[in-house]
């Protein structure tokens, strides 16, 4: 039986807890109790036998019980886009893979604020990228192509074991995915004239192994955010098929999850190289695969005609990269330029956790750290 995060039951810290519930301080006192989401401090009040009704509803922050929740999305008032001063170079168009971001998993290297935090580091990342090549060409434009396996579920065939998860995957979702999601989103919508989201699901996201794959927390997060108020200029696209195929600079990319192949040997290349080769000649052909699901990077030609790119994921120390691919995870995702002409030009492997970096050797050949 996990331990509450609450002082002991009826010391004056917890007292103190209720006051400060009770004046409108849910949202300070969940994130220093360490709570994924003031829903779950509301349910660890209530088993301690405090009554949510004595709480006046603004200070609540959300529906009471009964009601169907209603989400609230403030969109800041976007300035017109104005394309800064950079080279004379023809245009790119920015992409950043995302995906494998389990959120609501807990290792002993990943949380719901790790989750946070290093999305937004991505963000940083990204931006830096984009002003160092502002200074060549243009980049007007971001694509941001998610794999799936945004949340990590609550089904133990899926890994999702009691100890292994913060919050069930309704709060993975409004409390967890959805709000950093859309902060990203508006975000760099301040720093391009459009962006451009295309999603598809994942495995962890099913629901179960006998309900249709299209009941999947990947499809409820999409749904949620095609549906929530955005300013212009962001778009939000998504597949209730295994795959979604955007046209960025006039090139397709085949865009998929990556659970297609088993990985029970760890990434099955040829299995990959030889789906990936079937669905060119199925689907109409293509210059460009993305796909995730295997827990690490990897950057590889699938045939003259195709190239293939494999995302890292966001999670670390996750039982299924350890168990079954043999590495433990690095948090990394990609980001690249497409030109008009030329397709995919530069490539860079964005290290979103600064503990992940390599370290150096010393002379005698010890870690330096």
């Amino acid at each position: 039986m996990p331990q509450s995060k609450l002082p002991p039951r009826g010391s004056p810290e917890e007292a103190q807890i209720w006051e400060r519930v009770k004046k409108g301080e849910a949202d300070a006192v969940y994130q220093e109790l360490s709570y994924c989401a003031r829903d779950a401090l509301f349910k660890a009040l209530r088993k301690r036998g405090y009554k949510l009704e004595d709480i006046p509803f603004k200070a609540q922050g959300q529906p009471s019980e009964g009601k169907e929740p209603e989400l609230k999305i403030i969109t800041p008032q976007i300035i017109k886009y104005n394309p800064p001063k950079s080279g004379k170079g023809d245009p790119e168009t920015q992409v950043i893979v995302i995906g494998d971001d389990h959120a609501g998993e807990v290792t002993p290297t990943f949380n719901a604020e790790v989750y946070k935090q290093r999305l937004r580091k991505l963000f940083e990342s990204v931006l830096t990228i984009t002003q160092l090549h502002r200074h060549m060409y243009p980049l007007n434009d971001l694509v941001i192509l998610d794999v799936g396996d945004n949340v990590h579920g609550e089904n133990p065939f899926q890994g999702a074991t009691v100890e292994g998860i913060c919050c069930g995957a309704v709060s993975q979702i409004y409390d967890l995915a959805l709000p950093t999601i859309l902060e990203l989103l508006i975000s760099f919508r301040q720093e391009f004239r459009t962006v451009k989201f295309y999603g598809v699901r994942g495995n962890h996201g099913r629901y179960s192994l006998t309900a249709p794959r299209t009941s999947n927390w990947d499809m409820a997060l999409y749904k949620a955010l095609s549906g929530a108020k955005l300013p212009s200029g962001v778009e939000v696209n998504y597949s209730e098929d295994f795959k979604i195929i955007p046209t960025i600079e006039g090139f397709k990319f085949f865009v998929f999850h990556g659970d297609q192949c088993s990985a029970r040997m760890g990434i099955p290349y040829f299995a990959l190289t030889r789906k990936v080769k079937d669905w060119y000649s199925t689907f109409g052909g293509f210059p460009y695969a993305v796909c995730g699901h295997f827990h690490k990077e990897d950057f590889l030609r699938v045939w003259s005609e195709t190239k293939l790119l494999i995302n890292g994921p966001l999670v670390t120390d996750d039982p299924y990269a350890l168990e079954i691919i043999g590495a433990s995870s690095i948090p990394t995702h990609w980001t690249f330029g497409v030109h008009k002409k030329q397709g995919l030009t530069w490539l860079y492997s964005l290290m979103l956790d600064d503990a992940f970096l390599p370290h150096k050797h010393g002379a005698g050949g010890e870690w330096l750290l």
